[in-house]
């Protein structure tokens, strides 16, 4: 799988998943980020990062996973 595909499908799950987190209270998010971060590890592995990048990207979609989430939740109001 290429990167560019593997960056695709990333940005589609964290999307989905964004739109279900918005929709579940505060307090119930956080088993879903560990998952994000969980998924994304293994995906950015996967493409050749080493575990040490690959914990520090996955940590950093799930900045980017709750940023989305709030300008979801922005949007809605």
């Amino acid at each position: 799988m290429s990167v560019e595909t593997a960056l695709a499908q990333l940005l589609r799950m964290i999307h989905g998943r964004a739109l279900n987190l918005a929709a579940l209270p505060d307090d119930e998010r956080d088993p879903y980020y560990d998952s994000i971060r969980r998924s994304c590890c293994g995906a950015a592995e996967h493409i050749g990062q080493s575990p040490d990048n690959a914990a520090i990207t996955a940590n950093s979609m799930v900045e980017f996973t709750r940023a989305m989430v709030g300008i979801i939740e922005a949007g809605r109001r």
